[in-house]
């Protein structure tokens, strides 16, 4: 039975995986001199921190980790101002809210595990009042202490901050670094969302036990804790 949710954010509450791929491929051609192709952004990218995308491109231990925060606010900063213009697209999910609101209702225990660093999850806390649901101070993101996904750490670490069972907990991720994640936490049931992501890329982990383009309409999303 599952009593518990964890919510990854970006692509998942938000679509504005466009913004972080023009960000980053802007940033390694500056830093690199060459451009991220769409496959490397799938697999390099999504889920990751902030450190390992960055060592990704430059080089495992050529920067310093003040080096590392610097061009993590500056591409982060970008990467805002980007998102913020886009008035048409700068919301949560279609159908998140009223999902929220149900699962809220029924008493189910929720958080965020997140490879955003502080920064932006207090921007996201702000403009999309994400306290209504969620306790800021439980959620688990890139604060430089964990393993990036598809490592487990920030998955344990969401879970252990609402005393949640793994047996009893769904996740519901957009990448297939964050899906392995969730399962080598052992989580119970995986969500993998669309919308913003590559289907067949989650599909192809064989570790998704439902697949959804967004929260409308989503009777098992559910039903699948109306036992509790």
């Amino acid at each position: 039975m599952i009593k518990n949710i964890i919510f990854d954010l970006n692509g998942t509450m938000i679509f504005d995986g466009k913004y972080h791929e023009i960000a980053w491929k802007e940033y390694s051609d500056k830093l690199a001199g060459r451009i991220l192709t769409t496959e490397e952004f799938q697999h390099h990218v999504l889920g990751h921190t902030n450190r390992d995308i960055l060592e990704y491109l430059m080089g495992k231990g050529t920067l310093s980790d003040e080096r590392i925060l610097e061009l993590t606010e500056e591409k982060e900063a970008a990467y805002r101002d980007l998102y913020v213009k886009d008035t048409e697209n700068f919301k949560l999910v279609d159908g998140l809210e009223e999902y929220l609101d149900y699962i809220k209702e029924k008493g189910i225990n929720i958080n965020i595990a997140t490879g955003s660093n502080l920064t932006n999850l207090d921007f996201y806390f702000e403009q999309f009042k994400l306290d209504r649901w969620f306790d800021k101070l439980k959620a688990a993101y890139d604060d430089g202490t964990m393993a990036a996904k598809p490592a487990p750490d920030m998955y344990i670490r969401a879970m252990e901050r609402i005393g949640a069972a793994p047996e009893e907990t769904m996740v519901i991720e957009d990448g297939p670094s964050g899906v392995k994640a969730a399962a080598a936490a052992g989580a119970a049931f995986i969500v993998g969302i669309y919308g913003d992501s590559d289907e067949n890329l989650l599909k192809n982990t064989c570790l998704c036990d439902l697949l959804i383009h967004d929260y409308v309409d989503q009777p098992k999303l559910r039903t699948i804790f109306s036992k509790k």
